[in-house]
């Protein structure tokens, strides 16, 4: 199976954010310390869902067709600056 990689960033500061769960069907993986990810996704029309308890759910569509580096993914903070 193909492997989807990226990593995944604060919206607004792009600070990696670690320990966001990364889900793909019934595979799942976490990001590191620098915000990566690389989870295996079966061919075809996916969703990938991002899930962290200080962050907005994100979830898009993803066509897999090959191996690939989707890019940054940025995540917004439930957390409200005052």
């Amino acid at each position: 199976m193909p492997q989807i990689s990226g990593v995944v960033v604060e919206r607004f500061t792009r600070r990696p954010v670690r320990g966001v769960t990364i889900r793909i069907g019934n595979f799942v993986a976490l990001t590191d310390a620098m915000g990566r990810f690389s989870i295996e996704a079966p061919l075809g029309q996916v969703q990938i869902s991002l899930t962290h308890r200080d962050f907005h759910p994100y979830a898009r569509s993803l066509n897999v067709v090959r191996a690939a580096d989707i890019g940054a993914i940025g995540m917004s903070s439930k957390v409200v600056a005052l």
